[in-house]
């Protein structure tokens, strides 16, 4: 009986710390859409022929017949002996045929050097029987072939005798493979090594450059994918903000906060939707934020300071990437100027996401604008100019106004950010302000440590641009830039802004 009532205690106890530490999540989970379509078959094979004809017309002279196309899929990776982490799929491998397993390989070639003439195959491990004690059942070439709508489903045994027939049937053909950044190095070493070394192809390029250009501009249906991952996202951040409110509900207890404990939460409305988080956030709080990729998360939160928290889901292959500022009481004079500094910097950079500009053109504006600021502010020198001037403002903002956004996190590196944006084209914009102690004069001393980046996800379309993550809100004591009497209450610095203001364009 004694043991029954104490396992009854236990489970009464389980089960009531559960509701504790959990019952601010569910009501941020609740209303979310219905999940959207895959990517159809119809669109990974417009993909397929859409790369085939890039390559075709690389070669405006026709110094080779055919092409051959030869894009791996990802190994696994190993934590420690036989423990796996989470696999991710080779992205370009994943944007062409969408088969989500590893040590796979996708094959293109063309039969007459015509893209409506090429042939696609799929090679897969063949599976044993022990094997499906281990992994689950085989699904067979048949279901795969119709998912990735590839021509044909052959075994990653057969490669190199498929490759050997391929040589002997065309003379002159061009090999289409990244042997210098190899995807899969067993794969490469077992197979495509010795290929190579024949050296039978007539000229050996890489097709990255080219997936990538068709990775850029999104689909509908990338969108829609995109949208579901960003509607994650949003719950996220506000199962943050409901934590941290309950949390201040309860201080009188002097239990303190962690970092980590804001990192689970978002893992776990992540997880709980279908998605995961596309990479290890940045939960950093006070001058830790200064710190550009600070992932150790371990550190007690101060009330007294910022946190910023970059963080973003990876929903179905599609990954959002959002930066926000919170406080938890009344913000400083000094936290509030450097929060609305940044908002306008924002702002003007949004606004010249548009077929007119390119992503380095917003950064140049980006710099240019928080240095003129900086320099009034008395944190750089008024006499600095070009390079010099450039190199200052670089130092409170070390990185790019943004990157390409997608299937990878830092999409699309390939892609020139000199490219002007082209509609359907999707990044961040997230300027930035780190005031490390170090940089700071005495005299502002108050500034010290503050660290404010804050991230939005745009969508680029033939008009204005699109701001995916809008409802993705910081928490209710942060005031928008737009609210300029609340923002910045010195009736000199509101003179200052509002000639950036002007400057910049912004409506």
């Amino acid at each position: 009986m004694a043991l029954q009532k104490g396992f009854r205690s236990l489970s009464i106890f389980k089960n009531h710390f559960r509701r504790i530490s959990t019952s601010y999540l569910s009501p941020k989970l609740e209303g979310l859409s219905k999940d959207p379509s895959d990517i159809t078959v119809e669109e990974y094979k417009t993909r397929r022929k859409n790369l085939i004809k890039l390559c075709l017309d690389s070669e405006p002279w026709r110094t080779s017949r055919n092409l051959l196309l030869c894009v791996p899929a990802a190994p696994p990776a190993y934590y420690s002996d036989q423990i796996l982490y989470p696999f991710r799929q080779n992205t370009d491998f994943n944007y062409l045929c969408g088969y989500p397993k590893p040590n796979c390989v996708l094959i293109l070639f063309t039969e007459s050097g015509k893209e409506e003439n090429f042939k696609s195959i799929l090679f897969v491990p063949q599976p044993f029987e022990h094997q499906r004690i281990w992994d689950g059942e085989f699904e067979g070439e048949d279901s795969i072939a119709r998912s990735t709508g590839v021509d044909e489903v052959k075994f990653t045994k057969d490669i190199a005798s498929f490759l050997s027939t391929f040589v002997t049937d065309n003379s002159k053909f061009s090999l289409w493979y990244n042997y210098q950044k190899a995807v899969n190095p067993d794969f490469h070493k077992s197979v495509m090594a010795d290929f190579l070394r024949q050296g039978k192809y007539k000229k050996l390029e890489s097709c990255d450059l080219f997936v990538q250009s068709l990775r850029v501009v999104k689909s509908p249906g990338e969108i829609a994918l995109i949208r579901k991952s960003m509607e994650i996202t949003e719950a996220a951040f506000a199962a943050v903000d409901h934590m941290i409110d309950e949390w201040q509900s309860k201080r009188s207890k002097n239990s303190p906060l962690f970092e980590y404990e804001i990192q689970a939460v978002m893992e776990y409305v992540c997880q709980l939707n279908g998605g995961r988080l596309a990479y290890i956030p940045v939960i950093a709080g006070g001058n830790r934020g200064t710190t550009i990729h600070y992932v150790q998360n371990n550190h007690k939160i101060d009330p007294r300071e910022l946190l910023l928290i970059d963080a973003g889901c990876e929903y179905k292959g599609y990954t959002t990437d959002i930066t926000r500022v919170l406080n938890f009481s009344n913000l400083t004079y000094e936290q509030k100027v450097i929060i609305g500094l940044v908002q306008l910097v924002q702002e003007a950079c949004i606004q010249m996401c548009t077929p007119q500009y390119s992503l380095n053109d917003i950064y140049r504006r980006m710099i240019t604008i928080i240095g003129e600021y900086l320099q009034v502010m008395g944190f750089l020198d008024l006499k600095l100019e070009g390079k010099q001037f450039d190199r200052g403002a670089d130092r409170f903002c070390p990185h790019h106004v943004g990157h390409y956004l997608g299937m990878d996190l830092h999409d699309t590196p390939l892609v020139s950010k000199e490219k002007k944006l082209q509609p359907g084209t999707l990044l961040t914009i997230e300027p930035g302000l780190y005031l490390r102690p170090e940089y700071i004069p005495e005299n502002l001393s108050l500034f010290k440590g503050i660290a404010v980046r804050l991230e939005e996800n745009i969508l680029v379309t033939e008009k204005d641009p699109i701001n995916l993550s809008e409802k993705v809100s910081p928490r209710e004591k942060s005031f928008l830039a737009r609210d300029a009497d609340e923002c910045m209450i010195d009736e000199k610095a509101q003179r200052i802004i509002a000639k950036l203001i002007s400057n910049t364009g912004i409506k």
